[in-house]
C-alpha cells in the first residue's frame, strides 16, 4: 500500500521513479495472506486511498480478496504497475559517489538519488521455534503462505496464535464444520463487532461525494459510540474504565460457561496488545467441532502436538498463525551509509526513527511507515497522507538545494525522547506485546491522529543534515 501510495503522488509532480518488489504482484500483505477468513479490521472506508474511492465493497470490513482487488485495480488504472519490477528483492542499498547503488538479485546494480523503503512491516513471518516442528508428517504451513492445495475435509486441524490471523482463521474453519483446535498460550481480548454487509442502497450512497461524507461521518460516530474514542488507550481515566468493564460485559455474555470464559480471560488489560475483530469467535469456540487448548504448545510430534500437561493432540495440519517480526521494516536488505555505517549497527539496541521516516547519517533515504509511526493505531491510508505529504517537501527542498537530506541525531533523538516520555500511562505499557523491541520500549505512536498528522506540519527542515548530491538531482529525482 506505501509504495502504491507514493507512486501516485510522485507522478501527479512528474517526479521519475521505479519500484521494486520482491513479490509476483502488489499488494504486499494483503498479496501474501489468503487464509479462509481473512478480512481487514478497520472499516473498508478508512483503507481506501482517499483518491482512489471505490463502492464495490461487500461488507463493512472487506474481505482479504476484495482488497487484493483493489489495489491491483488501483496499480493497474494508475499506471504504477508499467513503473515495476516484479519478483526482484533488493539485496542491498549503498550510498557511495553521492548516491544510492541498489543491488538486485541477479548481482546487477543501479543508482538512484533517493531510496524509499515503502516495505511495510508486516512482511517477514514469524516462524514457530517449538522443538519438532520438522517432525510432523502432516501439512503445514504459516498462516501467509496458506496451501490451498491441501483439501481440508475430514482433516484434523491444529491452529497456533491468537492474534488477528489466527482468530479469522479459527472461526471461519469452525463454521466451515472441519474439526479445529486452537492451540492458546494467551488469550487475547476481542471486539465483538459484526461485519454487516453493505446494502445496495449504500453502494448508490457512495457514489455521490456529499452523500458519503455523512456516511462516513455516521460510521465514525458509531465507531466511537460502540469502540470508545482514541485517547482511551493513551491517557488513564473513567473512559478506560468505561472500555474495560465493555470488554468484561461482552465476554461475559458470550461465554456464560464460567470455568471457559475464566479461561478465555486475558491476564493483561484491555488494549496493550491490537486488538482483534470478530463477531463470532467466542460463539465458534464453543461449537462442538472446535476445542479450545490452553497454554499452547510444548513440542510438536511427527503426529500431533503435545500441550504443557503432556497431552498429544493427534492433527493432519497445522497452521501457524505466528505473527511476523514486526521490526523487520526493509531488512532483510542491507543498508549501508556513508562510512560503511549500516542500519544494522544503528538498530542494534533497538530500532527506531526520525517521526517514522528517518535515518541520522542515511542521506536521502526515508522508510514509510518505519519506526513510530501510528500503525497500532490510525489507518495506513490516513498514516501515509501525512508521511507522503511531508516526503513531498522533502523532495521540493533536495530539488531547489540540491543537497541531500537526513535527520540530524539531535533532531531524531529529540523525537525519539517524545515519543518514549510519552508512553507511561498509556496501554501499550502495560504488557509485553508485539510493539516492543528488544530493549524493553514499545515501538508505537502514544498520540492521536491529529497530533500525528500536525507534527509533520510542525517539522522543520532545519532538522536535517545536509550532504552531497550528483549534479543530476537539480533536475527531477529518481526515487
Amino acid at each position: 500500500m506505501s509504495g502504491l501510495f507514493l507512486a501516485h503522488h510522485l507522478a501527479e509532480a512528474g517526479i521519475e521513479y521505479q519500484i521494486f518488489e520482491k513479490r509476483a504482484g502488489v499488494g504486499g500483505t494483503w498479496y501474501d495472506n489468503t487464509y479462509p477468513g481473512l478480512h481487514v479490521d478497520v472499516i473498508t472506508r478508512s483503507y481506501e486511498f482517499p483518491f482512489a474511492r471505490k463502492n464495490y465493497w461487500s461488507k463493512r470490513y472487506a474481505p482479504g480478496s476484495e482488497i487484493r482487488r483493489y489495489l491491483t485495480d488501483f496499480a493497474r488504472e494508475q499506471g504504477v504497475v508499467r513503473h515495476i519490477r516484479f519478483n526482484t528483492e533488493v539485496r542491498q542499498a549503498e550510498w557511495e559517489d553521492d548516491a544510492w547503488t541498489l543491488t538486485l538479485p541477479d548481482g546487477s546494480t543501479e543508482v538512484f538519488d533517493v531510496v524509499v523503503a515503502a516495505t511495510g512491516f508486516l512482511h517477514v513471518p514469524k516462524r514457530p521455534t517449538f522443538p519438532g516442528t520438522d517432525t510432523f508428517e502432516g501439512h503445514s504451513w504459516h498462516s501467509s503462505e496458506w496451501d490451498h492445495g491441501v483439501d481440508l475435509t475430514g482433516k484434523r486441524i491444529g491452529v497456533v496464535g491468537t492474534g488477528s490471523s489466527g482468530i479469522q482463521i479459527v472461526s471461519e474453519l469452525g463454521k466451515q464444520n472441519h474439526d479445529v483446535k486452537h492451540f492458546i498460550r494467551t488469550p487475547q481480548w476481542i471486539q465483538i463487532r459484526q461485519n454487516k454487509k453493505i446494502s445496495p442502497l449504500e453502494r448508490v450512497l457512495l457514489r455521490v461525494p456529499a452523500l458519503a461524507g455523512y456516511w462516513d461521518r455516521r460510521v465514525a460516530a458509531l465507531r466511537v459510540a460502540t469502540e470508545g474514542s482514541e485517547t482511551w488507550r493513551l491517557i488513564p481515566g473513567d473512559e478506560r474504565t468505561v472500555q474495560t468493564q465493555r470488554f468484561y460485559d461482552e465476554l461475559a455474555e458470550a461465554v456464560p460457561d464460567p470455568v471457559l470464559r475464566d479461561k478465555l480471560t486475558p491476564k493483561d488489560p484491555p488494549g496493550c496488545k491490537r486488538i482483534p475483530k470478530s463477531p463470532d469467535y467466542y460463539q465458534v469456540v464453543q461449537r462442538p467441532n472446535v476445542t479450545p487448548v490452553f497454554g499452547g504448545v510444548q513440542r510438536v510430534e511427527p503426529n500431533g502436538i503435545v500441550d504443557p500437561d503432556g497431552t498429544l493432540h493427534e492433527l493432519d495440519v497445522i497452521v501457524y498463525a505466528t505473527g511476523f517480526d514486526t521490526h523487520a521494516y526493509m531488512r532483510p536488505m542491507e543498508v549501508v551509509g556513508p562510512g560503511g555505517l549500516t542500519v544494522e549497527e544503528m538498530w542494534a539496541d533497538g530500532v527506531y526513527s526520525y517521526r517514522g521516516m528517518g535515518l541520522p547519517g542515511m542521506p536521502n533515504f526515508f522508510l514509510l511507515n518505519g519506526p513510530f509511526a501510528p500503525v497500532n493505531s490510525v489507518a495506513i491510508p490516513t498514516c501515509l497522507r501525512d508521511e507522503v505529504g511531508f516526503l513531498m517537501r522533502l523532495l521540493d527542498t533536495m530539488q531547489r538545494e540540491g543537497r541531500a537530506l537526513a535527520p540530524s541525531a539531535e533532531s531524531t533523538a529529540a523525537f525519539c525522547d517524545t515519543v518514549r516520555s510519552a508512553l507511561p500511562g498509556t496501554t501499550y505499557s502495560l504488557c509485553d506485546n508485539w510493539y516492543t523491541d528488544k530493549g524493553g520500549v514499545a515501538i508505537i505512536w502514544p498520540f492521536t491522529r491529529q497530533q500525528h498528522a500536525d507534527q509533520y506540519a510542525d517539522a522543520d527542515i532545519a532538522d536535517f543534515e545536509r550532504f552531497p548530491a550528483r549534479r543530476e538531482l537539480a533536475a527531477p529525482v529518481r526515487a
